[in-house]
């Protein structure tokens, strides 16, 4: 049903009937509440319901107490408007909008109030798949397990990547993004300074990097773990604010823009003392989300 909604909806906003097909206030109540819903809202595992917020919206109505779709458009590109800057005050790359429900206040001839309460929460199940015990990995260059199986086929640095670019917590629908922006956050960016690495006497940042002797260096999947959670709030917090539990390190994410896709380059080399080094490099895209076509001028 949410599919068909959607796609309804937005081509609605692409034919002429816009501006000229009004519709019943019930009709553009559920209209605006459900494709909200079904753009926004992430139902798909059980999750903990953590904050409320309540925004207020006026509806114009036209001289037959109907909603002409043109204002209809433009309170719903405000209630996403709202929602992104919702996010940015949370500041909690955990806490993800779960459900919006529109109510109707008021009404007379020439307008409505609304009231929309958008509830936020946190998965229970975490936000990637685990990696498990046998989830142990070289660092990169496509080398297969730390044991010597699956060579040519996966490394620590794509199983990060696959994770990252498939969250439980995906956005419903396709989507589509503009206003592309790239961010390259390097390991020296993000030092372990309280020791928080399963192995803190030889890695000192929470993106991948170590020197040694000339072997490759395996990532065991309680290195992994930390990793992904790492990433996650580096890539989710927005650059103005601290990341969970720091007072120093701040997030990547652009205000108001949302996530696109991850990916990386584990490059190696030798130091002048004729050690070793090996790093995790990463390359995070954003954009400007585009939930319904631009309004034609």
């Amino acid at each position: 049903m949410g599919s068909i909604l959607q796609t309804s909806f937005k081509q609605k906003l692409n034919s002429n009937l816009k501006g000229t097909d009004p519709m019943t206030l019930d009709s553009a109540e559920w209209y605006m509440e459900t494709n909200f819903n079904v753009d926004e809202a992430r139902t798909e595992e059980p999750y903990r319901i953590t904050r409320k917020d309540s925004t207020y919206y006026v509806l114009p109505l036209n001289k037959n107490g109907l909603v002409e779709f043109n204002d209809m458009y433009n309170m719903y590109n405000q209630m996403l408007s709202d929602l992104d800057s919702l996010e940015i005050v949370i500041a909690d790359p955990d806490v993800l909008p779960i459900f919006g429900s529109l109510e109707l206040l008021t009404s007379n001839a020439n307008e409505a109030e609304f009231m929309l309460v958008t509830g936020f929460g946190s998965y229970f199940n975490g936000n990637y798949a685990p990696f498990y015990d046998d989830d142990d990995w070289k660092w990169g260059n496509m080398l297969g397990h730390c044991d010597g199986t699956n060579q040519w086929e996966s490394d620590g640095g794509q199983e990060l990547k696959v994770r990252l670019n498939n969250p439980f917590f995906a956005w419903a629908g396709p989507g589509s993004f503009i206003d592309d922006e790239e961010k390259i956050p390097h390991y020296y960016d993000y030092p372990d300074i309280y020791n928080e690495h399963p192995q803190p006497d030889s890695v000192d940042y929470f993106i991948f990097y170590q020197e040694g002797l000339g072997f490759f260096p395996c990532l065991e999947n309680e290195e992994l773990d930390f990793y992904l959670d790492k990433a996650h709030d580096i890539i989710y917090t927005y650059e103005d604010n601290f990341l969970p539990g720091s007072s120093t390190l701040k997030g990547q994410r652009p205000a108001g823009k949302a996530f696109k896709n991850f990916n990386i380059w584990t490059p190696d080399g030798t130091l002048p003392n004729d050690d070793h080094w090996w790093e995790h490099v990463y390359f995070i895209h954003y954009g400007t989300r585009v939930n319904l076509p631009q309004q034609p001028n």
